[in-house]
């Protein structure tokens, strides 16, 4: 009886754990996408998440750790929708179409872009090697399969294209986010017709881009 008491109680206390890992960062995301950067800690995200000070560390070495996490998710979630559309839809597309497609698949993802735009100040920490490494590794893999099943949807889309494509969508994107989705006291009445021409709307200026960028 005492060795099945102690399984439930260790049972309990994984499930425990799990959760406050998914309360940390479910938080960690709200906190990135609102607060910045630099204001972030990981006590502020554990006490958001309301568990006890230095919990948060226990479970992430670092904010930029933790940073790289949920940033891996958000753009896992755009790349299996991206794969989706592209099987999802019979015959060829026209560049005019992949840009649309591709604009509007990320200008419908807020949070992806916030991420995006802080990434270079993220990679700029004291952050281990390995694991930037592993994250740029991943990234690159997933953007070359997603590129090339591109590549075979669209029309007059050379070798290596698709995945050019990709990386530069978000690198616009994060120029982007600041006009397009401005925070803080960057973020004043956006109906004041005086700063009208200060406000860009993503997938817009997306697709102008990458509509260029392919017939270059």
């Amino acid at each position: 009886m005492g060795r099945l008491i102690n399984r439930d109680k260790l049972a309990r206390a994984k499930q425990q754990r799990e959760a406050r890992k998914r309360r940390i960062l479910e938080e960690a995301d709200s906190v990135f996408t609102r607060m910045a950067y630099s204001e972030v800690t990981l006590d502020t995200i554990g006490q958001r998440a309301d568990v006890d000070r230095g919990v948060a560390s226990m479970y992430f070495g670092s904010k930029e750790e933790l940073f790289l996490i949920l940033f891996r998710d958000r753009l896992s979630e755009w790349y299996d929708s991206l794969q989706e559309e592209i099987h999802r839809n019979e015959g060829t597309w026209d560049r005019a179409r992949l840009a649309s497609i591709l604009a509007r698949s990320i200008a419908r993802r807020p949070h992806l872009t916030r991420y995006l735009s802080l990434l270079p100040a993220v990679l700029d920490q004291d952050i281990e090697a390995m694991e930037v490494f592993r994250f740029q590794k991943w990234r690159s893999d997933r953007m070359a399969m997603v590129g090339e099943l591109m590549e075979r949807q669209s029309v007059g889309l050379e070798a290596g294209t698709g995945f050019r494509v990709l990386y530069r969508v978000q690198l616009v994107a994060a120029g982007l986010e600041i006009a397009c989705n401005p925070r803080g006291a960057a973020a004043f009445d956006r109906n004041d017709p005086e700063f009208a021409g200060l406000w860009l709307d993503m997938e817009e200026e997306l697709a102008g881009v990458i509509r260029a960028y392919l017939t270059f």
